[in-house]
């Protein structure tokens, strides 16, 4: 019996056709990452803007029902004075700047504020956060850099 003679076939991509196609992908992810990035950062900036405003409208409450400012306590500890105006759980965690929240009274050259105390992300992510707050500048308006790694919504000067 004579054997069929031998057919080629082609099952499968060069080397070449792989590094190409390997190319293409790693082109096509770098141009995708940084705005993949700059969109988180936004995104972080938001909902930064809208918690520090929570916070505010939660402090401003209490000070008009109780007459008193909100009590300074060590960052990330939630003020049991507070209870009922904002969650606990809310307070403990991170910050979307990452960091922990804070209280000041009488102390960074202002009467009360709320913000954050050593925040992850740089300050140019939370001049980000500003500009949709406030004034987009961090010495002035009421959310500012009080000091380093501490930066807070001023609920009085």
């Amino acid at each position: 019996m004579k054997n069929p003679p031998c057919i080629k076939s082609k099952r499968g991509f060069t080397l070449i056709e792989l590094l190409i196609a390997v190319s293409v992908i790693g082109l096509m992810a770098a141009m995708a990452i940084p705005t993949f990035l700059k969109v988180t950062a936004n995104s972080r900036a938001a909902a930064f803007a809208r918690d520090i405003r929570t916070l505010s409208a939660a402090s401003e409450t209490y000070i008009m029902e109780s007459g008193m400012w909100p009590p300074d306590t060590t960052s990330g500890v939630f003020p049991s004075e507070m209870a009922g105006y904002f969650a606990q759980r809310f307070f403990e965690t991170k910050t979307p700047m990452g960091g922990r929240w804070d209280y000041e009274l009488y102390d960074s050259g202002v009467t009360s504020a709320v913000g954050v105390y050593q925040p992850t992300l740089t300050e140019e992510d939370l001049l980000k956060a500003d500009s949709i707050m406030d004034d987009g500048s961090l010495t002035s308006g009421q959310f500012r850099k009080l000091g380093d790694d501490r930066y807070y919504w001023v609920i009085a000067d």
